[in-house]
């Protein structure tokens, strides 16, 4: 993440700022109206629609619909809707919720809530939902705590916390003005922002976002926080703010100012205007994970297109796929810890 996107404490975009759309609401509406043209048309109408079942399309989903569309057509039934609960995918959620909690946990006198203590915060709050699990990841923490899967609970919480520290690290203390969490559960940001085309469809697509800042007006004036707790690939930074300014555009109704995407463990931060060249290339993201799935209903787990990269050594379908296991034993690839020559 490049050290020149360090610009000071968030602010809302503004309204005639470079990037910046000219009509927030009509460009929610007419973004609307393109992607659910073009998921019917890959889907098909009426008799002629694709068997597919549900199309979950989150920003994983579009990663692997992108870098490898075999290894996403290999995903089968788990892999085209809802991935479920993991431990890396808790951890977010739980440093969400652990935040909105302590955001309104109410200090004495009405007093601003206090800095955090990342531990302390998500302790309390894995103690709360134990007794009174709230959204998706509560429940599936409180399970896990009823099977005395220390292992697992104990992933979520060093995540978690990091995740909490992180942000706390980047967006600074007192959080801004107007700052809200988003997909917390039992807050105002509780829901997740998720679209769906005009029904009858099959497809969801889902916001990643952790945070909105500013509130949701008609001019736009508001950005949406992406927050990682590692820097990760820089390369993928711009598909990812394409990603989400175009899922939270379809979820909420107007277009935001920027995507602000951040790094916990750098304390870097870069905001992306969001303008309609961003908005189509995080709709033809979204395009792609619905026809990949149609590819996999019509052909199955077609190996013909893969794109081999250093992820194939995490594929869970290497066995199968020829370009991938060929591209691991080239000349400077790494393998057990040594190079093959």
């Amino acid at each position: 993440m490049a050290a020149g996107g360090r610009t000071g404490r968030p602010q809302p975009g503004r309204r005639h700022g470079v990037g910046r759309v000219g009509d927030p609401v009509g460009e929610a509406a007419a973004l609307r109206r393109r992607v659910g043209e073009r998921c019917t048309e890959i889907l098909g109408d009426g008799d002629d629609a694709a068997p597919v079942g549900e199309v979950y399309v989150g920003w994983f989903a579009a990663l692997d619909a992108r870098a490898c569309p075999p290894r996403f057509r290999a995903g089968g039934e788990s892999g085209w809707g809802f991935p479920g609960w993991s431990a890396p995918l808790a951890a977010a959620a739980a440093g969400r919720a652990a935040l909105a909690v302590h955001l309104t946990g109410g200090e004495p006198l009405g007093a601003p809530p206090s800095l955090p203590d990342p531990l302390a915060a998500v302790r309390a709050w894995m103690k709360m939902v134990r007794t009174a699990p709230e959204g998706g990841a509560g429940r599936w923490v409180a399970e896990r705590m009823d099977e005395r899967d220390d292992a697992t609970i104990a992933a979520v919480a060093a995540g978690a916390t990091r995740w909490l520290a992180g942000f706390v690290r980047v967006l600074g203390w007192p959080l801004p003005p107007h700052l809200l969490v988003l997909g917390a559960g039992g807050t105002e940001g509780g829901r997740p922002l998720q679209w769906r085309p005009p029904r009858p469809s099959p497809v969801t697509v889902a916001s990643g976002a952790d945070a909105r800042v500013g509130k949701v007006v008609g001019s736009g004036d508001f950005a949406v926080v992406i927050h990682r707790p590692t820097g990760g690939d820089d390369g993928r930074l711009h598909d990812r703010a394409a990603f989400e300014a175009t899922a939270a555009t379809l979820a909420i109704g107007v277009v935001p100012a920027s995507v602000l995407v951040t790094a916990g463990d750098t304390g870097e931060r870069v905001r992306v205007p969001v303008d309609t060249a961003l908005l189509d290339a995080g709709a033809d993201l979204v395009v792609a994970v619905v026809h990949q799935r149609v590819v996999a209903t019509e052909r199955g787990h077609d190996r013909a297109d893969a794109t081999p990269s250093p992820t194939c050594r995490h594929c869970d379908v290497l066995a199968e796929c020829g370009p991938g296991r060929s591209w691991l034993a080239g000349p400077g690839r790494w393998r057990g810890g040594l190079p093959v020559l």
